[in-house]
């Protein structure tokens, strides 16, 4: 749909909403205009543009911009032009509360299942929203996997776009996959590393060995997880096969039945054994029946291992390549490929410069390993995790399903897995005595390592958990921060159009967390009057957006099953009318249409970009507004945990919402990127620091609202993220145990994505952009986040490369307090320097950020910094 057609809806929209106005005035039922007013235009951190790398191979940032400009949705100024703010609703001493009320419904969750059994539609009158064409899931790659729809996980790609094009592949580490047609294919690549990025790519020649069988027709999903997926095939009535495939398996497998199986590379093989038994080259056409086989292919220098239970009868086919066909056509049973070596004469590209033309024996005990777990298939998997709270620890869970093949069926075991550097440091005690510290295999992250368990168990260290610093305002600050915090309350002006909820999600969640800042120190200083006089209107423009009346309005995505912005086509005639959205809302939704241009909208948050980032600034706000109005809370609770179920959901049996939407329990942070198209690099997350405040969020609310579950989910969630913040996003610049020296040289990771991590940002790659990105915003959890150490470490490039844009936008503030993290009285001297202009809410940056919270964050570090639980100290 492009913007021609959009317009075009709205005028309709427009003209059926007029008619609708004139027979209701005819039946003397005619209602007053909304109360909540006009809009504007909105701006935010940048204009989302793609990584310039040829890995992504993609970038429609300049379609993007060019066409927000062409219709005036982002502005290089202000947020208001020629429009001056009023005071904000509800302001002053006597203010009264002037949200409208919610529906009334009484959260009803089960200590196991959903965390409400209220549908966004029928119980909390959220408008309901299909998507069309592209939009739209392709039916028939999800095959038996029905609404709500994930959008962040693993195997995504799969189900994205045509779903056979080259970017289609998926990330199941330690391979990379390609399910097309009637195969599934594996390759294992190697690691490389520059000062701008590590990355995995292949040898010259690409040669994936494959799984498949005579007949099959094209794949589809029968069942995921949020440890594996399973893809079937159908030839005809009874002739099926199918894989699960899971992270950290070194297994490929297929389970066929009565299906007649091929085992196939396009590589030359060089040896090829039997049970034991070498096979004379070429084997043209001879028949061999075997349980195991040791396949030595030329162009990789790879060894890989395959297996059959029961034994297979196949043909050899003539030729160099490999191509193993079956002489049964009724097969029942499992094949499984696993690679023991890629480096077995030294031939191979990847090799070593030590092993160059001479090779390199596999890991110690990896052969004897594959062989004797190939009987164990992980077929699927759950995830759980506990907090206790006299420990301070969270124990997150990987709990993998599996089957015994010997004999088939039979109730399963231990399996072999592969583990990644963060679970190396979180292991829990009980499996120290199972992990194999051998590296068999190096991806962008670090090393992979085998571990033998049914259950994956991670300990991971909690904050103290708390509101507030836990270090009070020191002494010779207080009366500073009480200055800023009157200064604020007496001053800060919401922008009108974020008043009006006419803007961008994100962009208005900042703000509104700032203003819940701003809140909790007034109170934290004994400031009852600058409190209330922010908590009043804080109150009124959360509802907004938790009801779905801001004019931007949040409705259901019954298509994918989530909360998404419908997107406002903004329009102030040049200056000249009063600002409103030409598409004046639902059922003319900009920002859920088809095409780049609806992709870029809001940030992507019609298409499940960042929806944590989002959602996580209004929780925080709502948090806050529950903590002091109790009774608002309870009247919002249900919207609120509306919120939570679309980033945090726990339940895999809610029908609106996928589980943990943005949570990968494997490699242990989220993942942002959404459901626009596939990228060839798989899923990506840029701000480890923002999704961190999202889980922090979700403990404060379950805090305010004295629930303990939904407290405990966001501290889980917030150990995992913090824990693999210390690992792959905060670097070490000399000898780190996880990645490259030549890119960990910078310190700081930009984009982590499933197969490369860049050193850049989506909206630049200036250090400053890089720091702080990862550093924002700066609460309270952040004395938890951000590691003393690795902070003195890249102060010093933050700071100098702050200049231009990074002052003017307000980024400059963030310099000031994470200097506090090692010189406060540095830090101190910072601040004092800054002009108010940094604060300001129509800055991409200084929108989030105040006065208050700048001058409280560094009156209360304390003097001496003990080292926090991270990468640096385990180490």
């Amino acid at each position: 749909m492009d913007i021609s057609q959009l317009q075009d809806l709205a005028a309709q929209h427009r003209r059926r909403r007029s008619e609708r106005e004139i027979l209701r005035k005819k039946a003397g039922k005619a209602g007053g205009g909304d109360w909540y007013g006009s809009t504007t235009r909105h701006e935010g951190k940048s204009v989302q543009v793609g990584p310039k790398t040829n890995a992504t191979r993609f970038s429609f940032a300049f379609m993007v911009f060019s066409s927000m400009m062409l219709l005036g949705m982002i502005g290089m100024g202000p947020f208001l032009y020629g429009t001056k703010a009023p005071a904000p609703i509800g302001s002053g001493g006597g203010a009264r509360p002037f949200w409208p009320m919610p529906p009334v419904t009484t959260p009803k969750g089960s200590p196991d299942g959903p965390l409400s059994d209220s549908d966004p539609v029928e119980d909390l009158k959220f408008y309901s929203f299909s998507r069309v064409g592209t939009a739209y899931p392709v039916q028939h790659l999800w095959g038996n996997i029905k609404t709500p729809y994930p959008t962040h996980e693993f195997y995504q790609n799969l189900v994205l776009g045509k779903g056979v094009d080259p970017e289609n592949v998926i990330t199941v580490l330690p391979y990379i996959i390609a399910v097309k047609g009637n195969m599934v294919s594996a390759i294992e690549p190697f690691t490389t590393a520059s000062p701008a990025q590590v990355q995995q790519i292949f040898d010259a020649v690409v040669g994936p060995v494959s799984l498949s069988g005579k007949g099959m027709g094209y794949q589809r999903l029968i069942r995921g997880d949020k440890l594996s997926v399973t893809v079937g095939w159908v030839n005809g009535p009874g002739s099926t096969m199918q894989t699960t495939l899971v992270q950290g398996s070194p297994y490929i497998s297929m389970e066929y039945s009565n299906a007649a199986p091929i085992l196939e590379s396009p590589q030359v093989v060089t040896k090829l054994v039997l049970d034991g038994s070498e096979v004379k080259l070429p084997c043209n056409g001879t028949t061999f029946t075997a349980s195991q086989m040791d396949i030595h292919l030329l162009q990789h220098d790879a060894l890989w291992k395959a297996y059959a239970f029961p034994a297979w009868t196949f043909s050899c086919k003539q030729g160099g390549s490999l191509n193993l066909v079956s002489a049964q056509e009724s097969y029942n049973g499992v094949l499984r490929i696993a690679l023991a070596n890629n480096c077995t004469t030294g031939t191979g590209q990847h090799c070593p410069e030590h092993a160059k033309n001479k090779g390199m024996e596999p890991p110690p005990g990896w052969p004897d390993l594959l062989d004797s777990y190939a009987n164990q298939q992980v077929v699927g998997g759950q995830v759980s995790h506990d907090v206790d709270p006299y420990s301070q620890t969270a124990s997150i869970s990987l709990m993998y399903q599996t089957q015994s093949l010997d004999p088939m069926g039979a109730a399963g075991g231990e399996a072999l897995m592969m583990i990644l550097p963060h679970h190396r440091d979180g292991l829990a005690p009980e499996l120290l005595n199972k992990l194999n510290k051998a590296t068999c295999a190096r991806i962008p992250v670090g090393t992979m390592t085998p571990i033998t368990t049914q259950t994956l168990i991670l300990n991971l260290p909690l904050p103290k958990f708390s509101w507030e610093s836990p270090t009070p305002v020191a002494a010779r600050y207080l009366d500073d921060v009480r200055a800023a915090v009157e200064e604020d309350a007496s001053k800060f002006k919401m922008p009108k159009n974020y008043q009006m909820g006419a803007g961008d999600p994100y962009n208005a969640g900042k703000l509104l967390s700032r203003m819940g800042r701003i809140v909790l120190i007034a109170d934290e200083l004994g400031m009852k009057e600058q409190r209330d006089s922010m908590l009043m209107p804080l109150a009124n423009y959360t509802s907004l957006w938790l009801l779905g009346k801001t004019l931007n309005r949040l409705v259901y995505d019954k298509s994918w099953g989530g909360i998404v912005s419908c997107g406002c086509m903004y329009n102030d005639c040049g200056g000249k009318c009063a600002p409103k959205c030409d598409n004046e809302g639902p059922p003319v939704c900009p920002s859920l249409a088809e095409g780049s241009f609806a992709a870029g909208m809001d940030f992507g948050n019609g298409y499940y970009n960042d929806h944590h980032f989002h959602y996580g600034y209004i929780l925080y706000a709502a948090a806050v507004v529950a903590k002091f109005l109790p009774k608002w809370g309870e009247q919002f609770k249900d919207l609120m945990l509306l919120l939570v179920r679309d980033v945090a959901n726990p339940s895999p049996d809610d029908p609106n919402f996928p589980q943990y939407r943005h949570m990968d329990f494997y490699v242990g942070h989220s993942w942002a990127g959404g459901i626009f198209q596939p990228f060839l690099n798989g899923r990506n997350q840029e701000s480890v620091s923002e999704a961190t405040n999202c889980w922090y969020a979700v403990s404060l609310l379950g805090d305010a609202l004295g629930d303990d579950r939904i407290k405990n989910i966001g501290l889980a969630l917030l150990s995992m993220e913090v824990h693999a913040a210390h690992h792959y996003w905060q670097l070490r610049r000399h000898d780190s145990d996880t990645l490259p020296d030549s890119f960990t040289k910078n310190g700081v990771s930009g984009i982590l994505w499933s197969n490369l991590i860049q050193y850049q940002t989506w909206f630049g790659s200036t250090t400053w952009e890089l720091n702080g990105i990862q550093m924002l915003p700066f609460t309270p959890i952040s004395e938890y986040l951000l590691d003393p150490k690795w902070v003195g470490q890249q102060i010093g490039d933050f700071s100098t490369s702050c200049t231009g844009q990074c002052v003017t936008d307000g980024w400059i503030s963030l310099v000031c307090m994470a200097q506090a993290v090692v010189d406060v009285p540095g830090a101190w001297k910072c601040a004092k320097k800054l002009d108010n202009s940094v604060y300001s809410p129509y800055t991409a940056e200084g929108n989030g950020n105040s006065k208050s919270n700048l001058l409280y964050w560094i009156a209360t570090r304390p003097v001496d910094q003990p080292p926090s639980s991270s990468v640096f100290r385990n180490n």
